[in-house]
């Protein structure tokens, strides 16, 4: 009969129990692994990054808002160090964690012997027996993956935040299908100079245009047959009237539309 599941589990040490509380216990020691796996290295400090939702993936048995009450709670006493200093993105509002672990050692006490800071920075094979965890390929996989997918995001995030400050439209940079495009494009090597080459090209050429005004949008600028044909469009035109032939060849290119 098998006793135990097969996923990673949570450990709880009784004094970190005692002194703060057995929720904190548990997210502090989460904190304190995920840090001695981390690549994140800024002002001198280790940093582990995520949401209150990813949070939830780690913690499925609280609610975000008691998540966020523990991590508060752990940051008022200055156990926990938190940031969004490090975020590419001002609208990202993901925050970056630390522990200090001088603070700790006071609120636990002199009797407690805790790893230092710099234990977080050993070579994972160093840290296996010291933290009694086998470090899962698929934990920095995954850790990678994500961090792949918020660059994705705040580099369409600025994308966008240049279009509408040139068409003076308000395009949602999280939608789905905008970031799909742009992401498209980034995987072909585009940079993000070609967008705003691109976005630049058509202003000139299209925002005074009632007839053309509308195709200054994500679907149109960003689509695979449109982007690189603008790209390499030698010269600015701006045409006093547009006819119907131009127009068919806008939606003819949006036909084509790919990722």
């Amino acid at each position: 009969m098998n006793l135990l599941i097969n996923e990673p589990a949570l450990q709880i040490l009784p004094t970190l129990a005692v002194k703060l509380g057995l929720n904190e216990a548990i997210v502090l020691q989460q904190l304190h692994f995920r840090l001695s796996h981390s690549p994140l290295r800024y002002g001198g400090h280790t940093w582990y990054h995520h949401t209150y939702a990813k949070w939830h993936q780690q913690f499925p048995f609280w609610s975000e808002r008691t998540i966020s009450r523990i991590f508060l709670g752990l940051e008022n006493l200055g156990i926990i160090v938190s940031t969004q200093h490090y975020n590419e993105m001002k609208i990202n509002k993901t925050k970056w964690y630390r522990i200090d672990y001088d603070v700790l050692q006071v609120v636990l006490g002199s009797q407690v012997v805790l790893l230092e800071e710099q234990d977080c920075q050993q070579p994972a094979a160093q840290r296996v027996g010291e933290l009694g965890h086998e470090v899962a390929a698929s934990d920095l996989k995954d850790f990678k993956k994500e961090e792949r997918k918020e660059k994705n995001i705040s580099f369409a995030f600025e994308v966008i935040q240049y279009l509408n400050e040139k068409t003076n439209k308000n395009f949602r940079a999280n939608n789905k299908a905008t970031i799909r495009l742009i992401n498209g494009r980034l995987r072909e090597g585009f940079t993000l100079q070609d967008f705003q080459t691109v976005i630049d090209k058509k202003v000139e050429q299209w925002v005074e245009n009632p007839e053309m005004n509308h195709y200054l949008r994500p679907s149109t600028l960003f689509n695979a047959t449109n982007f690189e044909n603008y790209l390499n469009e030698s010269t600015y035109t701006k045409p006093q009237k547009t006819n119907t032939r131009m127009q068919s060849i806008v939606l003819d290119y949006e036909a084509g539309e790919d990722d």
